[in-house]
């Protein structure tokens, strides 16, 4: 009987518990959701994520007055230009290269779940956080980052009139209002203005910002005898550069502005006339340092097989009077997606770079396979991913990228042989394999000359076969 009692009992308590947690737990979890969780990372400005703002457009209209320019990277990568956390929550920028576009970070846009994280001006180095799906942190879907060029402060000239004091007028001074006018009274009785710029303004380079009046006193000596002399005009001497890299010439324009005194005589005074400005355009050569912002100009530039080994064939081109102290100037950079970048200095303006994880030697190797007990297998290492589409950046003051895809399957160096992938494709192990090439950013022709290629042997001279150069307009 009492074992009855006590199995009743347990039966009452567990049924209050189960009616108790039904209640009261959904009511704990809404509490929950109410909650916006902790995030990992620095926050800016929460957005509504909409489809116009998943464009780079959209950013960089909103960021128009500072020239911006955007770019977007899917969220589960990395860029050049910053790395995602391994976790997929936070975005890192790396510094601000001065060879990028613009002057500054202008904005990082992180995408995840509805939401947008809006930060303007990011720091380098500093992790900023993907937002929430309402209960936790997601994992960003995408990111946006815009680079901005600093708008020019307000460009100003000062404005000084003078009229000189006569026998039957006292002189007059009127001053511009985008600058303070200061005086200082000299020994000689003469007088000198100088500007001071007020806040949020520049004097343009070149300008007269001081100007001095004659002696006050001396200018109605003899007044009986005529007319006061006629003063100086005022002259002011701006100067303008432009440079072009396709012509690698800068133009140099001056203007000279001068303004005379007319007499006016209803006052019997000298009053300022309309100013008269006259340009002279000069031209010169670009400096060397000039010359270094100009990008480099593309020729050839490609993969290729010779043989059965896959080669990097290029050609750059050096602006038309940039000189380099090396016959080997250039830094090429196979640019890694997910991690280190591939990176090959001292190389020639033209020639072949073996691909990275090629063999040309015995045992030959091929990127993305390995050997294992005597078999070439397939592996995610030995820089497989250089066998999707990448880009190489070529280097050497002035710069320029491309992307290049690794030779397709089809092609005779894309695989070994044997080892769990189909052979060549037309040949078969033991046979010597031709000439075969697929085209980078600049979509090279390659000329069928398989069987030259084979009997010169290595690829420096098969890639430059055929060159398509990029000249100046």
């Amino acid at each position: 009987m009492s074992a009855l009692r006590t199995k009743k009992r347990f039966q009452i308590v567990a049924g209050a518990a189960v009616a108790f947690s039904l209640i009261v737990a959904p009511v704990v979890a809404n509490g929950a959701a109410a909650e916006e969780p902790a995030l990992v990372g620095v926050v800016g400005t929460l957005e509504a994520a909409t489809p116009e703002a998943n464009q780079e457009s959209y950013w960089e209209t909103r960021y128009a007055d500072h020239q911006a320019e955007c770019y977007k990277v899917d969220g589960a990568r990395s860029s050049s230009h910053g790395t995602i956390s391994a976790d997929k929550k936070t975005i890192t920028l790396v510094p601000f290269q001065d060879a990028w576009p613009g002057d500054h970070w202008e904005a990082l846009i992180i995408k995840a779940g509805n939401t947008n994280n809006v930060i303007r001006h990011p720091e380098a180095g500093v992790a900023y956080a993907s937002p929430s799906n309402g209960n936790n942190q997601a994992d960003v879907s995408h990111w946006i980052v815009c680079k901005g060029t600093t708008p020019a402060p307000a460009v100003v000239v000062p404005d000084l009139q003078l009229t000189p004091p006569t026998c039957l007028a006292e002189g007059l001074i009127t001053r511009s209002e985008n600058a303070d006018w200061t005086s200082q009274e000299h020994e000689d009785g003469t007088t000198t203005w100088t500007a001071v710029p007020k806040a949020g303004t520049v004097f343009e380079t070149g300008v007269k910002i001081s100007w001095t009046t004659p002696n006050l006193a001396k200018l109605t000596e003899g007044c009986e005898s005529g007319d006061p002399e006629k003063p100086e005009p005022l002259r002011s001497v701006t100067t303008k550069t432009t440079f072009d890299c396709d012509s690698t010439t800068a133009v140099v324009t001056t203007t000279t502005t001068v303004t005379e005194h007319v007499w006016d005589a209803e006052t019997e005074t000298w009053v300022l006339g309309e100013p008269v400005s006259t340009d002279e355009v000069t031209e010169r050569p670009l400096t060397q340092d000039e010359l270094a912002d100009c990008p480099l100009l593309p020729g050839e530039i490609l993969s290729v097989c010779v043989g059965d080994v896959p080669y990097l064939g290029y050609e750059v081109i050096l602006p038309e009077g940039y000189e380099v102290d090396s016959e080997t100037p250039v830094t090429i950079t196979f640019l890694n997606p997910d991690g280190d970048d591939h990176v090959v200095p001292g190389q020639p303006l033209a020639g072949t770079l073996l691909w990275p994880g090629a063999s040309a030697t015995e045992p030959k190797m091929w990127p993305g396979w390995e050997l294992v007990d005597g078999e070439y297998a397939q592996t995610d290492g030995n820089f497989a991913w250089t066998r999707e589409g990448i880009t190489i950046r070529f280097e050497v003051n002035p710069s320029y990228s491309t992307e290049v895809e690794y030779p397709p399957a089809t092609a005779l160096c894309a695989n070994p042989p044997v080892g769990g992938g189909e052979p060549f494709e037309n040949s078969t192990p033991g046979t010597t394999p031709g000439l075969a090439a697929t085209g980078g950013g600049v979509s090279p022709l390659i000329p069928a000359a398989a069987g030259l290629a084979v009997l010169l042997g290595i690829a420096a001279l098969a890639v430059v076969a055929v060159r398509r150069r990029h000249t100046a307009s």
